[in-house]
């Protein structure tokens, strides 16, 4: 069972930050979950909220500011106490994958929007990865079908993924041919994981921060699990493993 850094390591570390990302990765973590939308330049920003004002030290839409503006934010506002000031801005999707070559695997979380920028999305994710090489490390996840539908269009060598937070979620994960049913942890059982890998998917269930989950979760065979305490999460997986 592989075991993926939520946000980076949003338990441990500033979240969806260059820094939280590279605390991860001293910790062991080689794959990791952040959240994708744009800045008022239209750049792809990593940043869960529609606003920033629960992260950082400033206020408004993500939407409002610059890729630049947003970089210099203090995004340590919520969460754990951080020392220092270095690398805890919201950076663009491109420093993020400059400043992290040591990760395997993204799952690139697209929060939903208008469908004119689910298409914008797709096609600069469709640009940025190009080819099936370019797409290797990277799975575009989302709970909104447009932008899954788009860029299955645009670029059916990227992997795909459903954000789900129901059973009939499924359903639609199959009809759209994706490659990733990542759900709440709350959802799955025994028959759902087994449904799903059936169809040929890799299941990923999210946010796992209690070790007795995790262990119900490895019994029931899911693929990888999402957590905000890797620290946690990743010599309890590779105990049960032996």
């Amino acid at each position: 069972m592989e075991v993926y850094g939520h946000r980076g390591a949003a338990g441990e570390a500033p979240e969806n930050t260059i820094a939280g990302c590279r605390h991860a990765i001293e910790r062991g973590v080689r794959r990791i979950e952040v959240d994708l939308q744009f800045s008022s330049d239209e750049q792809i920003v990593i940043v869960h909220d529609g606003t920033v004002n629960r992260t950082t030290n400033k206020k408004g839409k993500v939407s409002a500011h610059t890729a630049r503006q947003l970089l210099h934010m203090e995004a340590n506002r919520f969460g754990p106490v951080w020392p220092g000031k270095k690398s805890i801005g919201i950076p663009s999707l491109e420093k993020l994958l400059r400043s992290t070559p040591e990760l395997k695997k993204y799952q690139l979380e697209v929060k939903p929007g208008s469908k004119r920028d689910m298409q914008k999305m797709a096609n600069m994710l469709a640009d940025r990865f190009a080819s099936k090489k370019d797409a290797k490390r990277i799975i575009v996840t989302s709970s909104n079908t447009n932008v899954l539908s788009f860029i299955g269009e645009l670029a059916p060598h990227i992997e795909r993924g459903m954000v789900a937070t129901a059973k009939g979620d499924l359903k639609t994960a199959s009809t759209l041919g994706l490659d990733y049913f990542c759900a709440h942890w709350k959802l799955c059982t025994p028959a759902l994981v087994k449904k799903a890998q059936a169809k040929g998917m890799h299941v990923s269930c999210w946010t796992v921060n209690d070790p007795g989950v995790v262990k119900t979760l490895y019994r029931m065979g899911v693929d990888s699990i999402i957590t905000d305490y890797p620290s946690m999460a990743i010599p309890l997986v590779s105990s049960l493993m032996r």
